[in-house]
Formats: C-alpha cells, sequence, structure tokens
C-alpha cells in the first residue's frame, strides 16, 4: 500500500522530480524487466491490447481476455554501433482453458549490458495470474524474480507488477499497470513505473495502439507510443510503430511481419532510432497454439 500512495504522489510531483534527476540522452537497451517480444517490439503500444505471451510482461490481467494456450520462443538482440548491447532468450506459456484462473509462466536468459561496466546477465523468471471480474473486466499481476551477475554487483531479488484491462467493447480496450512496486534499490533494472494503454479495432482486421508509461529510475521518463498492425487472409500481419522518449531525446520505429497456420506461428520485427542505424534492435519468435479440448 505504501509503495502505491508512493506511486499517486510521485505523478503528482513529476515536473519537479524531473529537474532534480539526471537525464540520460539516447535510447537505451533493454533492461531484464523491460524486454520485449517480437510483436510487441513491432506495435511499440501494447498496454491496452491482448494477445499474446507478451501480457506476463506489460499487462498480465490481459491474459484472461482470451480463451487460449500457447506456448512462445523469443530471440532479442539489441545494437549500439558495432557492440551488441543485449540479448533475450526466453520460452513462454500462458493457459487460460484450465478454469477461471489464467495462468502464465516465462523464463528468460538476460544479457544487458548498457547500464553500468560490462553490464549484467543471468536469469528471469515471471509468473503471471489473472482473473475476471465480470464479462469484460480483468485484472492479474505477475511476480518476477531476478538472478542475475555482473563485475559490480549481483541482483538477487523478487518484484510485483499489477494490472487491470477493460475490453469496452468489441472493437475497443484499455489497460493500466503499476510495474516493480517493490523497491529493490536497482532503479536502473527495475524502476517503479506506470503504463496505460489503448487498442482499436476489430480483432480479425487491424489494430491501432497508442501507450503511455512513465518511470522513475536513474531518471524520470515520460514515453509516447503508438502503433498498428493490419491482418492479411487469416495468415499474416504486417506491423509498425513509434516511440518518443523526450527524457532520453530519443524517438524510435519498428516494424514487423508475423505468420500464422494451424495454430503455429512466426514473428520477425526490427526497431531503429530515427535519424541514426547506430541503434537497433532485432527480435524473432515462434509460438505454438494448442487446440482447446
Amino acid at each position: 500500500m505504501r509503495r502505491l500512495v508512493l506511486l499517486a504522489a510521485l505523478a503528482a510531483v513529476g515536473p519537479v522530480a524531473r529537474a532534480q534527476v539526471p537525464v540520460v540522452q539516447g535510447p537505451q537497451p533493454p533492461t531484464p524487466t523491460d524486454y520485449v517480444y517480437a510483436r510487441s517490439l513491432a506495435l511499440s503500444a501494447y498496454r491496452g491490447l491482448s494477445g499474446g505471451n507478451d501480457g506476463i510482461f506489460y499487462n498480465p490481467a490481459a491474459l484472461a481476455a482470451q480463451h487460449r494456450l500457447a506456448i512462445e520462443t523469443e530471440g532479442l538482440v539489441a545494437r549500439g554501433g558495432s557492440e551488441t548491447t543485449a540479448t533475450v532468450f526466453s520460452g513462454s506459456v500462458v493457459d487460460s482453458t484450465a478454469g477461471p484462473v489464467t495462468g502464465g509462466f516465462a523464463y528468460s536468459y538476460v544479457k544487458t549490458m548498457g547500464y553500468q561496466p560490462r553490464g549484467v546477465y543471468g536469469g528471469a523468471t515471471d509468473v503471471a495470474l489473472a482473473f475476471p471480474l465480470g464479462k469484460t473486466f480483468y485484472v492479474g499481476g505477475t511476480m518476477s524474480y531476478l538472478n542475475l551477475s555482473g563485475p559490480t554487483r549481483n541482483v538477487n531479488c523478487v518484484n510485483i507488477t499489477t494490472a487491470v484491462f477493460w475490453q469496452l467493447q468489441k472493437m475497443v480496450s484499455l489497460g493500466a499497470v503499476g510495474y516493480n512496486l517493490i523497491n529493490t534499490y536497482h532503479p536502473d533494472l527495475t524502476p517503479l513505473a506506470f503504463g496505460a494503454g489503448i487498442a482499436i479495432g476489430p480483432p480479425d482486421t487491424f489494430h491501432l495502439t497508442g501507450d503511455f508509461y512513465r518511470a522513475w529510475g536513474t531518471s524520470v521518463r515520460n514515453v509516447w507510443s503508438a502503433g498498428g498492425e493490419v491482418f492479411l487472409f487469416d495468415v499474416a500481419a504486417v506491423r509498425g510503430g513509434w516511440t518518443f522518449d523526450p527524457g532520453r531525446n530519443s524517438q524510435l520505429w519498428s516494424a514487423g511481419i508475423g505468420f500464422v497456420a494451424n495454430g503455429f506461428g512466426m514473428d520477425f520485427t526490427y526497431r531503429q532510432a530515427f535519424g541514426t542505424s547506430g541503434y537497433r534492435v532485432m527480435s524473432a519468435g515462434f509460438k505454438v497454439e494448442i487446440p482447446n479440448p
């Protein structure tokens, strides 16, 4: 409860707090708690959308909005100039068919080198639960365990993310999330944050998405994102997104494509900073949806 009160208080004094913290310029590599799967990376704005296993990390409440049993594997590489600044290899499973409570599990091997000399590496484990409150409103949470090592410090901590998801009608959905509600004293890796998003569009034709994200970490960040995807002939999807991070003086664009047939799917995404090829992220994923028994 104290952590939630702090979140509200910081939102109220945001302009003052921002003036008191250093600003990190330019895009930064993913941290172990904001790594992205290919679809969410392509869209850039994902918090108001139900869909893949990405919800474990971005909005666990949205996992309960669809009836599915899915397994996904993902790989991500971030590059800064000629160097690799982060890598992620992840596997996850989500099951909303076994009962009223949806469960999700993900394990990721992460290597992030952009936040301190020679960075950190190790494992990240996420367990998510979600359930409906009524027919169109859902709540959920994710517990994360980080076990990371580095030349200057080790990170061994647990954190909690809580979320809500509201399917207003068939074409409109909303999401709101509070991230990292436990103070682990690692603000670069587990910043206290709030995110909200909206998705508009028929689920089998297209989506337009928008997100706002505010984090209180090593610096205060207000991040705006927008994206869209179009589904083609029930077998393919074309995606694109844009992110504006004024606190780091950076803008990013992303593009991706996905394929699905007979329950098997693949996603590919590329992201780059505007005006330079010095920062770029590539992600690919494979997924299987098992038919309901």
